[in-house]
């Protein structure tokens, strides 16, 4: 009887044996598949060999928030939350560790939509931890952007003032007053908006887009001659940003009556900083008014010739049409239909830190998010 009690756990003990190496075994193989999987860039196979062995990886929290964190930049949201909670979930972590896990799940919360749990986290991380709070505040501002929640957003900001990035938080700031500012001037409280501005011009004077509002809002309250002053501050704050103030300069000279001599003057001083067809063609539009189509035709010509562009070239067109007659003005109808679609759906602003191209103005870029990064493009199909 003993030795048959012996012999059974002898067996036993070789089956234990048996079973706890092949376990630990399979952990080193599981590592060395994922790894082996991301050098050759199969990042499928890689997360489904590593999160397929989480179990064997519970002591491993490097490993995990590696996981976690390609979980997120493969947009795989859901997993990258399960996994990063899942190391919050065991007892105990030292207060380093938490907090380093902690960081990772607020961007996970942030890039998934959960912003009430991405803002708690954040600014929980932001008070526990210095080494954390320009991270987490910039967790924080990025979903009072998306919330457009602006007065909650120089809040935050300002408690980031004084780092190393001290312009891009200025610059921020600004941007979040000039949307403040015309928040309220939508609402018609234009003293509120003026407020906002006031704030935007503390912290950024240099920002174009804050003369470009005043502007707004004198011409609105019929203060014409100060609108023309707020805007011909735009060549010492960014010349490149003229164009966009076109439209509204002339309004102002036309509605307080004064003379175009000076509207011209301006624009033309312009042109000896920047090569901007908008603003050739905003000349040209007073030399026709004044001297004729030829006139205005030579001067757009004049320019071309040094600086080449489609629309000056379409507009060049327009001026001959008008006078031309027979075949040579079905031509000229030809010719410009052929540079109409060249110019079709080409875009007419990028933004200089990540490429992205569009139509319209944005002040913060829709892709990379940053703000004052988009521009006019100059060039054959741009300015």
């Amino acid at each position: 009887m003993e030795s048959w009690i012996l012999w059974f756990l002898f067996v036993l003990a070789i089956a234990a044996g048996w079973w706890l190496g092949r376990r630990e075994r399979k952990k080193p193989q599981s590592l060395e598949l994922g790894l082996r999987y991301l050098l050759n860039d199969q990042q499928d196979q890689a997360v489904a060999a590593l999160v397929g062995e989480l179990e064997f990886l519970s002591d491993n929290v490097e490993t995990h928030l590696a996981l976690g964190g390609l979980l997120r930049r493969r947009g795989e949201l859901e997993r990258a939350v399960v996994v990063h909670e899942s190391i919050l979930s065991r007892t105990p972590l030292d207060t380093k560790t938490r907090h380093q896990v902690e960081i990772e799940l607020a961007r996970d919360y942030l890039q998934a939509g959960l912003l009430d749990r991405a803002e708690a986290l954040s600014l929980k991380l932001a008070r526990e931890n210095p080494k954390y709070q320009t991270e987490s505040l910039k967790i924080t501002l990025s979903i009072y952007e998306q919330e457009r929640e602006w007065q909650k957003a120089i809040d935050t900001a300002k408690l980031m003032v004084g780092g190393e990035n001290q312009l891009q938080i200025d610059d921020a700031i600004s941007h979040y007053y000039c949307e403040q500012a015309e928040q309220q001037f939508g609402k018609g409280d234009i003293a509120a908006a003026r407020v906002a501005i006031s704030g935007a011009t503390g912290h950024l004077s240099t920002n174009p887009r804050v003369s470009l509002i005043q502007a707004k809002m004198e011409l609105h309250e019929g203060r014409f001659e100060q609108a023309i002053k707020v805007l011909k501050r735009l060549p010492e704050q960014d010349v490149d940003f003229v164009p966009e103030a076109l439209l509204l300069l002339k309004k102002a000279y036309q509605l307080g009556g004064f003379e175009l001599d000076d509207y011209r003057q301006f624009l033309e001083s312009c042109l000896t900083k920047t090569a901007s067809i908008s603003i050739v063609l905003a000349v040209a539009e007073i030399v026709k008014e004044v001297q004729g189509d030829e006139a205005a035709a030579k001067y757009i010509a004049n320019y071309l010739k040094k600086n080449p562009t489609i629309r000056g070239l379409t507009q060049l067109i327009d001026l001959h049409v008008e006078n031309a007659h027979g075949i040579s003005k079905q031509n000229l109808y030809i010719l410009r239909s052929f540079a109409e679609a060249l110019a079709a759906d080409k875009p007419a602003y990028r933004c200089i830190e990540c490429g992205f191209e569009g139509k319209r103005l944005n002040w913060r870029c829709p892709s990379c998010k940053k703000w004052s990064s988009t521009r006019p493009i100059f060039g054959l199909e741009g300015e």
